[in-house]
């Protein structure tokens, strides 16, 4: 009895494996649910028979296929497989979108709303006045007795004439508050330690000709202290690339980058987002420096595919190069957020001269199938050959849907 149950068993793999060779099953397993295209694609769906199309467009038929053109939009292509069973694909049509490449290096310099605390100077009686207060280590004093306070020297002015009693206004993330300040004898000293500005080197991703906003880096910036987003605004400056220190497991590497904050601004930035950094940028120095002929489509998320694709960057000077690396996993988002996708370097250039994916290569623009699909974010730690990327279209669209955040997972990622 067993041996028979054994022998059905196989006569059925048998027939199911054979039954995904004719034709029809084949194309039946094949055939897309959903699809996703700009309306400068058109797309090929297999059909059996003349489609039916739901639409007010006309799309393009041709003998057991149909060719989809059309504007923004959502519409069905419905069919029956054999005659009776009923398909259905839903066409998802974006407005296109095309971006200047980047890869250049860039000098960001980041300026607080105000005076972020990131330490307490020591006090005679054990507790500095600014934590007898209950003000703690990533506040941002924004104003003191109302007058407002941008700098770390616009806070000492303030406080250089000032008695007791007075106000502070202090952040904390999204939150205001008013601190009273009562009991200080004579001038007051806070005893805080405090950074009003973050300076670094990163990679512009793209610039957007029809905005002339630019976008870089691909993730939040952060105070290096306190780990808490720097609010405010900025400015970024062309930088060179002077060195690379070659990434190894466990100890991620770096580029070692200069600029002159002195010399004449090509952007100024308006926001710090966990997409990277945006504002207007200088168009002439955008395509003058892109290393790529024009504008290239942004893809949808849903168009970013495993496989090949180019990283461009800079290793040294000021010179942007294309690297060979390969998409290893694409996650299905459909609202932005971060870790998008995993990448892989495979050049051996890129290999041999900095280990793979090292900090300040963040916002590095991935390129596949002559699209911009996204940036790279993080190297992991344990793996510096592999890292993150976040899909381009959410750094395009990054208040498009409500804000995701992906979970922490086993590979420690760290910023790029």
């Amino acid at each position: 009895m067993a041996g028979w149950l054994r022998a059905l068993k196989v006569a059925v793999l048998v027939a199911a494996t054979a039954l995904l060779w004719i034709p029809p099953v084949r194309h039946l397993v094949e055939m897309p649910t959903t699809v996703e295209m700009s309306t400068d694609d058109e797309i090929a769906l297999q059909s059996f028979h003349p489609f039916s199309i739901h639409t007010w467009v006309q799309p393009v038929e041709s003998p057991g296929a149909v060719t989809v053109t059309a504007d923004a939009g959502e519409f069905a292509v419905r069919d029956r497989i054999f005659g009776f069973i009923p398909w259905r694909t839903r066409v998802h049509i974006e407005p296109s979108e095309r971006v200047v490449v980047g890869g250049q290096a860039l000098g960001i310099r980041l300026m607080s709303q105000g005076p972020m605390v990131i330490g307490y100077r020591p006090a005679a009686q054990g507790v500095s006045l600014a934590q007898a207060h209950h003000i703690e280590v990533g506040d941002v004093i924004l104003s003191v007795d109302g007058v407002p306070v941008h700098t770390a020297k616009d806070l000492q002015a303030a406080l250089r004439q000032k008695r007791a009693p007075f106000k502070l206004v202090v952040a904390r993330g999204d939150k205001l508050r008013e601190v009273q300040i009562r009991d200080a004898a004579g001038v007051p000293e806070l005893g805080v330690y405090v950074r009003d500005k973050a300076v670094g080197v990163g990679t512009l991703t793209f610039y957007d000709p029809a905005t002339g906003r630019f976008a870089a880096l691909g993730h939040l910036v952060t105070d290096a202290d306190t780990g808490q987003p720097i609010r405010g605004q900025g400015a970024v400056f062309p930088a060179a690339i002077t060195g690379i220190q070659a990434g190894r497991i466990g100890q991620p590497g770096e580029k070692k980058g200069v600029f002159d904050g002195g010399q004449r601004e090509v952007g100024e930035i308006d926001e710090n987002t966990p997409y990277g950094v945006f504002g207007r940028m200088d168009a002439a120095f955008a395509q003058r420096t892109s290393p790529l002929a024009g504008p290239i489509p942004v893809a949808l998320p849903g168009q970013v595919h495993t496989g090949p694709a180019v990283l461009y960057t800079v290793l040294h000077g000021q010179k942007v190069e294309a690297f060979q690396v390969v998409i290893e996993h694409t996650a299905r988002q459909m609202s932005p957020s971060t870790k998008s996708m995993i990448i892989r370097v495979t050049d051996p250039h890129l290999l041999d001269e900095a280990g793979g994916i090292v900090q300040g290569m963040s916002g590095s623009p991935i390129v596949q199938d002559g699209r911009l699909v996204g940036a790279v974010t993080h190297v992991f730690v344990s793996d510096p050959v592999r890292g993150y990327g976040v899909y381009a279209y959410w750094m395009l669209h990054p208040n498009r849907h409500e804000l995701t955040f992906d979970p922490a997972d086993d590979e420690r990622p760290q910023a790029a």
